[in-house]
């Protein structure tokens, strides 16, 4: 089955792997699972749950047991099509590759791919495991990544092959979705001094974040992720314009630092619901975890830039005549969960633009993607140590 990663992501785009389908991972699993076993490779799936599938595939090291070893990792899974028609029809021109999926991240997949059986063929031997995963549920839950977490095999190196225009992401910020839900006291609008308005009190306390702490965020910066940040999502209250609302409901994103703790993201929201309390007792406010503990956190993470996974990135880029560029991934990826939770060391870096994923443009530069096979092979070579015969 011997194939360019163009190719194989055409393959992969026109299977639909995406959000709340039926057996929503299961074909595209067996498609990496029969790539890799036509073309000699040790692979194996796991399932998770019922129809949700991790693929496995590796390329044992002659001295693994002294030697680095290298995941080279993604997800399977994609959001729905949305509005993007025939977003599951893998279209192509002279430069991209289009349909929902190529950019994030079946193209990544396709390189990883294909780096794994071009070291194979080529009779490279390394000392330290390459081992590949394909993980399920990345858009939605991160139950693939927890079930390599807890089962194994940890790589003393990880790469997450999300989008970065093969730019070296050192880390990405942490991740928090929180609902403050705000109590208030219904009755007729013309009644409206023996109520409480809930809207109105969610207006006291977004007034706060916004004149108050925003500003304290901004001066919480780190060198390479940036700014601590808070966005407000939703927005939701009340029943009918002739009734005073007795609950609103606001919804915000919280991307915070290595210095930010997740409690501490908790306890400077209760603060300023406590201090407007102080200031009106009618104001009641309760604040949760949107993800109620049913996620792993999402801490943030930053590797060093003196990491060997980071120099093999970078001479390997090097290699392809690409000048190397470190960054921070602007989003949140599965390698958070990963530099969390296990000993790896992880970057993200995979070929195409984050700025299209979910959208209706969604594409992926083919140049772009014979370069990452080359990128993942080379540091492949360095990481897990050609045997030199």
């Amino acid at each position: 089955m011997k194939k360019d990663a163009v190719q194989l992501t055409k393959e992969m785009v026109e299977i639909k792997s995406y959000s709340f389908m039926e057996n929503q991972e299961e074909e595209i699993s067996k498609y990496i699972l029969d790539f890799f076993t036509e073309n000699g490779i040790t692979s194996y799936r796991t399932e998770i749950v019922p129809g949700r599938y991790n693929t496995f595939a590796i390329l044992k090291g002659e001295d693994s047991e002294n030697n680095p070893s290298l995941l080279l990792t993604g997800h399977m899974d994609t959001v729905p099509a949305y509005d993007f028609k025939e977003a599951f029809t893998a279209r192509e021109d002279a430069d991209y590759l289009y349909g929902r999926g190529s950019c994030d991240m079946k193209g990544a997949l396709a390189a990883m791919m294909c780096a794994m059986v071009n070291i194979k063929e080529s009779g490279t031997k390394l000392k330290g495991d390459l081992i590949f995963c394909g993980v399920a549920d990345e858009e939605e839950a991160g139950i693939g990544t927890e079930s390599l977490i807890k089962t194994g095999p940890e790589a003393t190196y990880a790469v997450i092959g999300e989008p970065t225009k093969l730019e070296i992401a050192l880390g990405h910020k942490g991740l928090e979705w929180i609902e403050i839900s705000f109590k208030g006291k219904k009755v007729h609008g013309g009644a409206q001094k023996d109520g409480v308005n809930a809207i109105m009190m969610a207006g006291r306390f977004l007034h706060k974040l916004e004149t108050e702490y925003l500003p304290k965020l901004e001066k919480r910066t780190h060198p390479v992720l940036g700014t601590a940040t808070l966005n407000i999502g939703t927005i939701t209250g009340g029943d009918q314009p002739s009734t005073v609302a007795d609950k609103c409901s606001i919804r915000l994103d919280r991307r915070c630092l290595t210095d930010e703790t997740i409690a501490q993201v908790y306890e400077e929201l209760q603060a300023i619901c406590d201090e407007l309390h102080e200031e009106d007792p009618k104001f009641e406010a309760e604040i949760r975890d949107v993800f109620n503990g049913e996620t792993m956190p999402h801490i943030p993470f930053c590797t060093d830039e003196n990491s060997p996974l980071v120099k093999a990135a970078e001479n390997a880029l090097g290699r392809e005549g690409m000048t190397p560029v470190l960054t921070c991934f602007p989003a949140w990826s599965d390698a958070g969960f990963m530099n969390a939770l296990t000993k790896s060391e992880c970057i993200v870096l995979g070929p195409g633009d984050l700025s299209v994923a979910h959208s209706i443009h969604e594409k992926i530069s083919k140049r772009q993607l014979l370069s990452a096979v080359s990128v993942y092979g080379e540091m492949a070579r360095e990481i897990c140590k050609t045997v030199w015969t």
